[in-house]
């Protein structure tokens, strides 16, 4: 793990330099093991390296410069799959110069060209520059495990980097918001990809490669979507057994480390079998850590325990105090960039950081829900269910405008339950968003809401609908919330975070499960729990899902809903029209019940005075929000 950036020119373009000094340092937090810096001889292609070591301890640095400069190699993640690689026919008799993952792409593009992507397993974002052929290759791993931005000069070069405020600090790209990207953050709690929050910066989607070329040309084009196995096992017991083996085989690959590795063991089924196949196969007692947070409504603790004693790990249970939220939210939002509305982010990075001062890797169960469908939002309510049963004249004629009368919310509800057979992508967005049109429409904001991305997903689809539905949330709130959370979280204080499910050998057969043996019985992730059964405790394969809630709620105590009445109702900040004061009045009247949603735009209005208002800082902010409601940060 580490952080890239660089910058490629065109023939005809002037020359212009981007301040990787700035860029590299911004980003000093992903990689703070070493940087490096490659310019070629005419200044057109640039590029800076920060490193977070992980494998291949002495010789792995990067820029790796291949002939005096011929092909220059930068990448952030890891390639799981390198020793295999480098013993094949296309890789065993290049030169190498490390001992490490990344450079096994070198010899593979010569022989493969661009189609290079599809021998590779791993998390990743890389860039490759050819002298030669005059072009530069960007691409993205295919789940979008690791991030990966960049903006379009006005001479027609582009800029890219690991994070958003490495571009700002190219002193090459302006920060402006993008206004319709604000009404996709209030809508999906994220702006969906290729989009970002600042205008003129784009996400590079997951799966996709971006080729640069010497004419000034740029191209940006899929190179992998996820679709059904078409291998799979027809028969129950060796489908279990198909999926056991992929996903054992994708734990042995990313348990490659030449640091201390470990796994974060909730009470869940997901992190249970990682730690089960993880410890079959270790040579030593397997690390392993439980968090609890002090006075949770919900502690796993004992659960995990019994894992990780009949697995013989080395155990740990770390206790944090997530107090003094105040204090936490500007920094957290100086690592995000753009806003993300999961407040999972501040215990997330709390974990990140008591891991860091254990190890340099752990792995996590991100992914199992959205292969095994453990979300309810694959599932008809039963609420629902009933209210359908009614006559359509009597619901669409009567219930509903009445209810509108009364309840705009409520009415939106109730409207909603049809999606789940006539427009399953818009359910599943429908199911999550915090700001659908009644709540838009109560905080004053006119921006209207924007197709969900989960709708454009779902229809790309061709298969059974709950398939479908998993396929749309892998391809909109796995990457754009999970993923980029984990990589926050993790990367702020240098830990590493690896994601097993998210193999795609393994998404691939998930998504060919048949739904009636995915979820028998109409039960959530009915299937791995069966699979679980030969390696986990009966506690946790019967335990209620608990899933990780932030207690939003009890955060927002007198003192946060002052600071946050300060800091959403200034001037500048109504002026943008995203919301009106007497919108934030009425969040704020029964705060406990619209907690989420405060927390929601304090990050995006966070986001937009750190990155836009007031000038780019190497470094996070080191004041809470009291700074911020009195705008007195940067006087």
């Amino acid at each position: 793990m580490c952080g890239i950036a660089g910058l490629f020119l065109p023939r005809s373009a002037q020359a212009v330099d981007a301040n990787l000094d700035a860029m590299i340092k911004i980003m000093a937090h992903r990689g703070p093991d070493g940087t490096d810096r490659y310019s070629s001889a005419d200044r057109r292609y640039q590029c800076g390296f920060a490193r977070l070591a992980i494998i291949d301890l002495e010789t792995g640095d990067q820029p790796i410069v291949e002939d005096a400069g011929r092909r220059v190699l930068v990448g952030n993640g890891e390639i799981y799959n390198y020793l295999e690689l480098r013993r094949s026919p296309q890789g065993q008799d290049y030169q190498y110069q490390t001992k490490g993952d990344m450079e096994v792409v070198l010899p593979l593009a010569r022989a493969l060209g661009n189609d290079f992507v599809h021998r590779l397993n791993g998390m990743y974002a890389l860039a490759l520059y050819d002298s030669v052929s005059d072009k530069l290759l960007l691409v993205r791993d295919r789940l979008g495990v690791k991030p990966l931005y960049w903006a379009k000069l006005p001479s027609g070069g582009i800029v890219f980097a690991s994070e958003i405020k490495a571009l700002f600090a190219s002193g090459l790209v302006k920060a402006a918001v993008e206004e319709t990207s604000v009404s996709a953050y209030l809508a999906h709690g994220y702006v969906p990809a290729p989009a970002t929050l600042f205008k003129g910066v784009h996400k590079l989607p997951p799966g996709h490669m971006l080729e640069a070329l010497g004419d000034g040309s740029v191209r940006v084009e899929r190179y992998w979507r996820a679709h059904m196995a078409p291998d799979m096992p027809k028969n129950q017991d060796e489908i279990e057994a198909h999926l056991v083996e992929l996903l054992k085989d994708s734990v042995r690959l990313q348990l490659r480390s030449d640091v201390p590795i470990g796994v974060l063991l909730s009470g869940g089924i997901d992190s249970g079998l990682l730690v089960a196949l993880a410890a079959e196969q270790q040579g030593q007692p397997l690390n392993t850590y439980t968090v609890r947070f002090e006075g949770a409504s919900v502690d796993e603790s004992p659960l995990a325990a019994s894992v990780a004693k009949r697995y013989g790990t080395r155990h740990e249970e770390l206790t944090l105090d997530i107090s003094s939220v105040a204090d936490h939210l500007p920094k957290l939002a100086w690592y995000c960039d753009e806003p993300l509305n999961d407040p999972a982010l501040l215990p997330n990075t709390l974990i990140s950081e008591q891991l860091g001062k254990r190890l340099k890797v752990a792995l996590n169960g991100t992914g199992g829900d959205e292969l095994f469908a453990g979300y309810g939002r694959y599932f008809q309510r039963p609420i629902e269910r009933r209210y359908l049963s009614l006559p359509g004249w009597l619901r669409h004629m009567i219930v509903e405008p009445l209810m509108g009368t009364v309840s705009p919310m409520n009415a939106w509800r109730l409207a909603r339950a049809e999606k789940f057979f006539n427009n399953r992508g818009a359910y599943l967005h429908d199911h999550g968003t915090m700001f659908p049109p009644p709540m838009l429409e109560m905080i004053g904001n006119r921006g209207g809401a924007p197709i969900p991305a989960q709708s454009t997903s779902f229809a790309a689809f061709d298969g059974p609908p709950q398939t479908a539905a998993l396929f749309a949330d892998l391809e909109t709130y796995l990457p754009e919330d999970l993923l980029t959370l984990l990589d926050r979280s993790s990367m702020s204080v240098g830990v590493e975070g690896r994601v097993p499910f998210l193999d795609h050998r393994l998404v691939e057969a998930a998504l060919a499960v048949p739904p009636h043996i995915r979820t028998a019985g109409n039960q959530q992730k009915s299937l791995e729990r069966r699979i679980a059964e030969r390696f986990l405790p009966d506690t946790i394969i019967n335990a209620p899902k608990q899933g990780f809630a932030a207690p939003v709620p009890m955060w927002m105590d007198d003192k946060l809903a002052a600071l946050s009445r300060a800091i959403l109702t200034r001037k500048e900040t109504l002026e943008r029209n995203w919301w009106t004061a007497q919108g934030i009045e009425y969040l704020l009247a029964d705060r406990g019940r619209h907690s989420f949603r405060i927390y929601a735009l304090l990050m995006l209005e966070l986001a937009v005075r750190i990155h836009v208002e007031h000038p780019i800082s190497v470094v996070p902010p080191d004041t809470g929000l009291e700074a911020f409601a009195d705008d007195k940060l940067f006087q």
